[in-house]
């Protein structure tokens, strides 16, 4: 016996053992009969036993802690597959339209492929959500302070500023009320790529939006605009059957800080229509613009027709020729330029037969009505010796013939390009890769991102897993509510530091019933009243989003018989708090 086995079964025989003489205190007539625990009569038949289960259970356990970091991946990959997965590089692609050739709508779809050439490389980015390019632009961009020389809102009172975008339809004989328009997406590229100050803005400091011409006005409801960070149709990483959705809110916002200056406003198209010409001024009054940001405003500063990409996309994998002589298997991408693939997710493993492929069963997919004797496969990310992040892959085959010696193997992989799209400048242009007339020319608006490699840390991926298990009751009763939520948003966050969580710091939480308005009616319901207090000056981020992201925390946690409702303090600033309005988990299931 092995020096480690040795530790191994002296340990399991003292529990044995130990359990043994309880049970003699407990039941001593039994025991008695059977002699147990008695050193000089024992039955050696019942030694030998004791010790038999002491061994076996000497070697399962050591066998559990040599292989407990495959476990637990594996675990991980059932309940969360998408945690442990790479996240690609991002960058948005903004369109430079072509005024004469933009004259109908064109719509690119979510998933579709634009390639960038860079450095003799070629890399492959996927739209992350669609865009339709309508025939419209913005022709100007500016700034200015009150006393204001164009009519304002009745309902206006402390707007100092305002803030006009001039909407300008590509054809000169077309009319907005002949568009058939819906949402205004617009992206926040801000004043030399920094979007932060101006985000917050918008979101905290706009009193009133209008739309107008010099004999028509409509205004248009503040609470339209918003960010789309929270839209549950606006995910970018990928969303695998079982995933928590304030989870994967938290992950993209932290992977993609970007994802925020992606902005709405709801329904503009329905106040468009009504203006039967060809040029429309829409206006943000806010309540105070700073003085340096005046003379800042160009049509480059807040953008149409920009989309998220991702360098992530589908590619069929190597052949593989499996013998039945190994435990694992490597997946290979591309043969010819392996560092340029690193392969993110396997997505299907099938085998190749002469009346074509055959398509195997994820291990643990079927649940209790698979077919046991179907083949089967298991993927598993480890780090090779040159600290590459690699795939391997597991088979079984319960059934084999006599004259079965080896089967081949193909995958479709989703893959990335590593860290060569950070070597891509910004502005360089993106070829479509789909059969669509673009009117004009997409291109790279800033430096991609680098890939983020979640860490292969066991004690890690426990701490998330007891997340998944946890509840709203989880967060409200703990002792120490300040870490807890932190401690949410460190799992939830790719990198080690989390500057989120540090910012936060306080949480209280106070139960009360309060009367409140659902499906048109009042009713009184109990709730739970939150008070978050964050120090933005830690948080790095547009604290508007934060708030918004925490509001969308608590009320996916909410249950179906109550309400919760978020207030943000700001740290160090009297009266400045975001406060949003109550939320009933039965709205949720409507």
């Amino acid at each position: 016996m092995s020096e480690p086995l040795l530790s191994y079964f002296e340990r399991e025989l003292t529990s044995i053992r130990t359990a043994l003489g309880d049970y003699g205190h407990k039941y001593p007539e039994s025991a008695s009969a059977m002699r147990l625990n008695q050193d000089e009569q024992e039955d050696p038949n019942i030694r030998r036993f004791i010790e038999a289960a002491a061994l076996l259970s000497a070697k399962t356990e050591q066998r559990l802690d040599e292989q407990y970091p495959d476990l637990v991946q594996d675990l991980m990959n059932m309940v969360y597959p998408g945690y442990l997965q790479t996240i690609p590089s991002y960058t948005p692609l903004t369109l430079t339209m072509d005024t004469q050739e933009s004259v109908t709508p064109v719509k690119l779809s979510r998933g579709d492929e634009f390639t960038i050439e860079h450095a003799q490389l070629e890399s492959t980015f996927t739209l992350a959500d669609d865009l339709i390019i309508h025939p419209y632009h913005i022709a100007a961009l500016s700034a200015t302070t009150a006393p204001f020389d164009f009519p304002i809102p009745k309902q206006l009172r402390r707007a100092e500023s305002a803030i006009q975008l001039t909407l300008r339809c590509n054809d000169p004989d077309v009319r907005f009320s002949q568009l058939s328009l819906e949402h205004f997406d617009f992206y926040v590229q801000g004043f030399e790529n920094r979007s932060r100050g101006l985000i917050e803005l918008l979101l905290l400091q706009t009193e009133a939006i209008s739309l107008s011409t010099f004999d028509q006005q409509c205004d248009v409801p503040c609470s339209h605009l918003r960010s789309r960070v929270t839209d549950p149709d606006f995910h970018w990483l990928t969303v695998y059957n079982g995933h928590l959705s304030e989870f994967d809110l938290l992950r993209d916002y932290f992977a993609y800080p970007d994802k925020s200056a992606y902005m709405r406003i709801d329904a503009l198209g329905d106040q468009l229509s009504l203006f039967d010409c060809n040029e429309v001024i829409l206006t943000f009054f806010v309540e105070q613009l700073p003085a340096e940001y005046l003379s800042l405003f160009t049509p480059n500063v807040l953008l149409l027709n920009t989309v998220p990409a991702l360098n992530i996309f589908a590619q069929r994998g190597e052949p593989i020729r499996y013998d039945f002589t190994k435990l694992a298997l490597p997946i290979v991408a591309d043969a010819q330029q392996p560092d340029h693939y690193q392969v993110v997710a396997i997505e299907s493993v099938s085998e190749v037969q002469p009346t074509g492929e055959v398509p195997l069963a994820p291990i643990y997919e079927g649940g209790y009505w698979r077919d046991e004797e179907a083949p089967q496969w298991q993927s598993r990310q480890i780090w090779d010796h040159k600290g590459r992040r690699c795939h391997n892959i597991s088979l079984s085959y319960p059934q084999l013939t006599s004259t079965q010696s080896a089967v081949v193997l193909s995958t479709q992989l989703w893959v990335c390009n590593g860290r060569a799209p950070c070597l891509i400048t910004s502005n360089t242009e993106a070829q479509a890769q789909v059969a669509v007339d673009l009117p004009g020319v997409f291109c790279a608006l800033k430096t991609p991102s680098a890939p983020q490699y979640p860490a292969l840390d066991n004690s890690l991926i426990w701490r998330f897993l007891a997340l998944l298990n946890a509840n709203f009751a989880s967060l409200v009763q703990s002792d120490t509510p300040t870490e807890t939520l932190q401690d949410v948003l460190r799992l939830c966050c790719p990198t080690a530091h989390c500057l989120a969580a540090n910012a936060i710091k306080k949480v209280r939480y106070q139960h009360r019933v309060a009367p409140m308005r659902l499906l048109g009616s009042n009713v009184f319901a109990s709730g739970t009243e939150i008070e978050v207090t964050v120090d933005d000056t830690v948080l790095g981020s547009d604290i508007a989003v934060f708030a918004q992201l925490l509001n969308a925390l608590f009320v996916q946690h909410c249950s179906y018989d109550r309400f919760v409702e978020l207030k943000v303090i700001r740290f160090g600033r009297e009266g400045a708090s975001i406060q949003f309005a109550k939320q009933h988990g039965s709205q949720l299931g409507l």
